[in-house]
């Protein structure tokens, strides 16, 4: 076959190969949830090698059934080991894992020499490998172009497509540095290579088929001597051996691993493997059937080699289109394991080996702002010297005619990984001792056993006498260390001798040793962060008021271990300050090295004790003492749950008391004080060291009233008159003089199960303003009695001085509604993960107290707004027949649920109005209609007005309780609910229709009210018609595809807002990325595939979040401002900008409605 057409083709192949990384790292993460099950299976096609794709037509002629394991075995494995599959990809993702040396490590106390180990052993494991799938392309093109020389005549050329991998490799597999190190373009790419192969083998084995009649028949026979031979013989030891192997080598080859747990993204997707990537090995093993057929009865001209013999069939009936799919079936089944291969090999090397060193070294800090771009060219340094190590094997060991001799090299290798790997995520006792001497032995005997006779068989004629004499001999003439025949079994084949010598020691030590040397604590607590999803309960503890677990023996415990055991309840700053604040108070070195003596005892469970309670700070250190070996793993992983949680409570409600204007104290049952704020020590301006946990109130009081700050009288009957307060229960609130002349409120209300909370305001500026404001208003009334004359002018100074507060509310909008804006985003997330049904109920108490604080501090804020002018109307021509079919949709199934008939009469009329009041003007005189209607119906309709022809009337009409005459006249002043309670248990604010007696007013609408008491009411305004406006038709857009688990950003100033919300989207199962200033949001941008924006107005330094979103926003990304301003313009302003507009105190639910109607493109 001409050379030139193979190389160009090559050369279109590998030029598609980028297009489709190209197009992976783009649009890979938009594919459908079903698109990414199937690439998911598709990358894990990469199991089919060039052994798989070539071997294995060799091994099933030259031994039949044998060639089966190496698809039965990933068969088994997906049929059986889904829960194996399943624990490794979700402690992947709440580990961050990387590779299987990271994994190793990580469950094993995160050892960095073990992970090291791991990956040099990986190393000389895989490397064999990779020079089997050079062997491979050399030998096919060698084949395809019927070169007599052999391999060596394409040695340059598999050089130059090593460079060529080593290439793409480098560029997609390290264009993101990221602990999940996922790949999207690479995937792509082989999967497509995975497509390509698999279709190449069938096109093959089809041919064959329907090629002749006879071929069928011949097919068929020749499966048929094979059972014969089978039920004669038996199956071999190393069919199931090689099974064995196979199914191990899914996860633990370091590409299978990487590809079936480093880039699983979704659980979901095993379950969809285990179908796909089945049938994937059940139709490449179907193939290989016919082409082993016809192998056995081809001319020894037409195959000199069986492992070629996909490309010698099609070569054989001169079928070049058919030779050329053949041969570029094998080359993708070579290079997709070239790629994925170097690529995890080369995060092993960078993570475990050489960026330790440089950190070790002092080369390299790992704060230096260059270390993304020293790690990013070490990994491709590594991928380059991986291609290159594979190369020369191939070179040096050219000799190997069989393919799978690699491969079984390869499998029995990595093999020795799996006691650690399952046995991590099995048996709580594996030990890192264990793992050692069980990884080191297994290998070591993997290497004399079967990587020695391999190597030996390689060597040049020369050495041909003294390898015959090492296998046969054993060395030094020592006949019972043959490599081949240990301690004289010689009964075994030399794949199963091997295995079972290297497997079974590896496996045996790992037990053994991890018996005799169990894990430290620190190593037990991080192996129970593998079993999290486990739960057992805790042992019975002493009832001994001793500390009794001291008699046990504690020489095994280090002062280390306890640390690490605090470390998990309490976190790191807290546990560290707190032990090191004991060697200091007790003159004592800290090393944690040294053992763990009754004093180190002592101090833990006191310490521990402050956190989780006394008896189960008990219960964990008696736990810790028996000598049962894993106890205290179970124990601290239980703890732990529980201590985090709590600790993210406590530190929820001090940052919101932090945030609190006024101070708090907070004192238990005994009156010692447990909480404050920082305002509290602000007002009272208390020395250091006078205030601690456990300080007796007492002392505070006194320490007050000496300074006379509790007024005149004994010192200790104050003392003694706010102690009895406080004891019994009793709440209280009174306001003192301070003498710097400060006025103190002060109220004072019981905790249930005791103790008390006491809050301080100062409210001197408050005070002030009112002596100021009563005497203005004597002032104005002595004015006005003496001379009416300066009646109209002091009016207008009172008008005047009205719409400045109503200005300065409306202007101050923003810092009052943002407390309340974080403390409903807390509650909603706190609500969704409570267990409790008496907290569930706590919450939701505070939720709706929460809510109602909310709507009536946006209502005033509105008629603050309306009356200071800050909003105008924004007349403009609307349809009615919009906003009548809004109504209807809103309140229908609201009525439904309450029986009540709802109808909405349509009209086509066009009014001249804005929009947004008018909405909210009908939708009030509709929610207070099905509020107070316990049954009938409820109509909105629309009549000609009487007597302005121009003009209509909307109106709502309902069949409720009607308004009583005297009520009347009260109907639209603030706080008025004109005596009704609402029979669905509803209660208005009493605000709504003040707000709409504004509104009308500002557009100049009448209000008309019927009602007759017990019957019903009506409620109308009359608004003018206009001429409907000429349409200009626009194309519609289509709608994109909808998204499931959006990645945010959340810019914000405020710490507790972007904690408050990071917190309810991540509940949601969205992914929160936050961040404080501008700069951090557009790099994260760059950085991650945002997919929606959540930015607040007001940034730090003056920055408007407005200005952000104009100047870096991208196309089609869904955006909302998040804001408490009352600028008229600004929903319009936004609404052209295609800018969502979210009020301050922001509705979770309002929130969660936007971001599940949202629809986002997929491509």
């Amino acid at each position: 076959m001409n050379s030139w057409l193979i190389i160009g083709v090559l050369a279109l192949y590998i030029a598609l190969l980028f297009i489709c990384a190209f197009f992976g790292e783009k649009h890979a993460s938009r594919l459908s949830t079903r698109g990414r099950m199937l690439l998911f299976s598709l990358t894990l096609g990469v199991y089919c090698s060039s052994w798989t794709f070539y071997g294995a037509t060799g091994a099933a002629v030259r031994e039949g059934i044998i060639f089966l394991p190496i698809y039965l075995g990933p068969l088994i494995f997906v049929g059986v080991g889904y829960d194996i599959w399943r624990r490794l990809g979700r402690v992947r993702q709440h580990h961050a894992i990387s590779s299987i040396a990271d994994f190793v490590a990580a469950r094993y106390g995160k050892s960095g020499t073990l992970a090291s180990l791991v990956t040099i052993l990986a190393v000389i494991a895989i490397i064999p490998y990779l020079a089997l799938q050079l062997r491979a392309i050399a030998l096919s093109a060698a084949v395809i172009l019927q070169q007599d020389s052999g391999i060596e005549g394409t040695t340059n050329g598999v050089l130059f497509l090593t460079g060529i991998l080593a290439i793409l490799a480098m560029i997609f597999g390290t264009r993101q540095i990221a602990n999940t190190e996922q790949h999207g373009g690479l995937m792509l790419a082989v999967a497509f290579e995975s497509f390509v192969k698999l279709f190449a083998l069938l096109c093959v084995a089809l041919f064959f088929v329907f090629d002749s009649p006879g071929n069928l028949a011949q097919i068929s026979s020749d499966v048929a001597d094979t059972f014969k031979e089978v039920q004669l013989f038996g199956v071999p030891e190393t069919f199931w051996v090689q099974t064995v192997l196979a199914a191990l080598a899914i996860i633990c080859l370091p590409r299978q691993f990487h590809v079936a747990v480093v880039e699983l993204r979704d659980e979901k997707h095993i379950r969809g493997a285990r179908r796909w990537f089945a049938t994937y090995l059940i139709l490449t093993t179907i193939a290989i059937i016919p082409i082993a057929s016809w192998a056995l009865h081809a001319a020894p001209h037409f195959l000199a080699i069986p492992d070629v013999a996909v490309l010698s069939l099609p070569l054989s009936y001169n079928q070049e289109w058919l030779t050329l799919l053949a041969f570029l079936g094998g080359f993708s089944a070579s290079t997709g394991m070239l790629l994925v291969s170097s690529v995890a090999l080369s995060i092993m090397l960078s993570n475990d080996l050489i960026m330790p060193a440089l950190w070790r070294t002092g080369i390299i800090s790992r704060h230096d702002k260059r270390l993304p771009l020293v790690l990013k060219f070490t990994r491709r340094v590594c991928i380059l010297a991986v291609m290159l190590l594979g190369f020369l094997f191939f070179h040096f060991f050219n000799d190997i005619d069989q393919l799978s001799v690699f491969g079984l090299l390869a499998f029995s290798a990595v093999a020795q990984f799996s006691p650690a790997l399952i046995g991590g995520l099995y048996w709580r006792g594996g030990s890192k001792q264990g793992v050692y001497a069980g990884l080191i032995t297994g290998f070591v005997m993997w290497a004399y056993t079967l990587l020695l006779p391999t190597v030996l068989r390689s060597l040049p004629a020369e050495y041909s006498q003294f390898s015959q004499q090492f296998l046969s001999l054993g060395p030094l003439g020592i006949n019972w260390l043959r490599p081949e025949a240990l301690l004289g079994f010689q009964s075994f084949a030399a794949l199963t001798h091997g295995v079972v010598w290297s497997l079974g020691l590896n496996i045996l030590l790992y037990v053994w040793v991890s018996r005799i040397f169990r894990p430290s604590i620190a190593e037990q607590i991080q192996a129970e962060s593998f079993f999290y999803y486990e739960t057992k309960p805790l042992p019975a503890h002493t009832s001994s008021t001793d500390i009794s677990y001291l008699n046990h023996d504690v020489a095994r415990l280090k002062v280390g271990d306890l640390i690490a055991l605090a470390k998990r309840i309490t976190g790191e700053g807290p546990t560290t300050q707190a032990f090191h604040q004991f060697c200091a108070q007790n003159n004592v070195i800290l090393n944690e090295n040294s053992s763990a003596n009754g004093m180190w005892w002592r101090f833990t469970e006191q310490y521990l004790a402050g956190t989780i309670g006394s008896a189960s700070a008990r219960t964990l250190l008696t736990t810790a003492m028996v000598n049962n070996g894993l106890a205290l793993g179970q124990v601290a992983n239980i703890l732990d749950q529980a201590s985090q949680w709590q600790r993210f409570n406590q530190n929820l409600i001090m940052t919101m008391i932090d945030h609190m204007t006024q101070g708090v104290s907070v004192v238990d049952e005994n009156m010692c004080l447990v909480a404050w704020n920082n305002q509290y020590l602000k007002l009272f301006d208390y020395p250091k060291d006078i205030v601690y946990v456990g300080c007796p109130i007492s002392d505070l009081i006194r320490y007050n009233a000496e300074r006379g700050e509790c007024g005149p009288g004994s010192v200790e009957e104050h003392v003694r008159k706010r102690i009895h307060w406080m004891a019994m229960g009793s709440a209280h609130e009174f306001e003192r003089i301070r003498k710097d002349g400060r006025v103190i409120q002060m109220r004072g209300n019981p905790i249930e199960g005791g103790g008390f909370v006491t809050t301080f305001a100062d409210i001197t500026a408050f005070r002030e303003n009112e002596a100021m404001l009563e005497g203005r208003v004597q002032d104005r009334t002595q004015q006005l009695a003496n001379a009416l004359s300066e009646q109209q002018l002091a009016r207008e100074q009172a008008d005047r001085a009205n719409m400045s507060k109503s200005r300065f509310i409306a202007a101050a909008s923003h810092d009052l509604l943002q407390p309340m804006h974080a403390a409903r985003l807390f509650s909603t997330a706190l609500e969704q993960s409570v267990q409790s049904d008496e907290d569930r109920k706590t919450l939701q108490q505070l939720d709706r107290a929460l809510h109602g604080a909310e709507s009536m501090l946006s209502a005033l804020l509105d008629i603050a707004r309306l009356e200071g002018g800050t909003i105008q109307p924004k007349r403009q021509s609307y349809p009615l027949h919009d906003l009548l079919s809004d109504l209807e949709l809103q309140f229908k199934s609201i009525a439904a649920q309450r029986g009540i008939k709802f109808s909405v009469h349509d009209a086509q009329f066009w009014i001249d109005t804005d929009p947004q009041w008018i909405r909210r003007i009908i939708q009030n005189f509709v929610s207070n209609a099905l509020r107070y209607t316990a049954r009938g119906r409820v109509i909105v309709g629309v009549l000609r007005s009487s007597d302005k022809p121009n003009n209509i009337r909307i109106g709502v009409w309902d069949t409720g309780p009607g308004i009583a005459e005297e009520q009347r006249i009260k109907l639209f002043q603030e706080f008025e609910r004109c005596g009704h309670t609402s029979p669905w248990g509803e209660q208005g604010l009493g605000l709504g229709l003040a707000i709409v007696q504004r509104m009308t007013s500002m557009l100049d609408y009448p209000v008309h009210v019927y009602s007759e008491y017990g019957k019903g009411s009506c409620f109308m305004i009359e608004v003018p018609i206009v001429e409907a406006p000429k349409v200009v038709a626009t194309p519609v857009q289509a709608i994109p595809l909808k998204s499931k688990a959006y990645k945010i950003l959340c810019l914000d100033n405020d710490e507790t807002i972007l904690e408050g919300m990071s917190t309810l989207l991540t509940k949601w199962g969205y992914q929160v990325f936050k961040a404080t200033e501008p700069e951090q949001a557009l790099e994260l941008i760059q950085q991650e595939n945002i997919q929606v924006w959540l930015v607040d107005q007001h940034l730090n330094n003056g920055k408007i979040g407005l200005d952000f979103i104009q100047e870096n926003r991208q196309e089609q990304v869904p955006v909302a401002l998040i804001t408490a301003d009352s600028d008229p313009d600004l929903p319009q302003y936004l609404k052209d900008l295609n800018i969502v507009l979210l009020k301050k105190p922001l509705k979770p639910a309002s929130l969660r409605s936007w971001l599940s109607g949202l629809k986002i493109s997929s491509d």
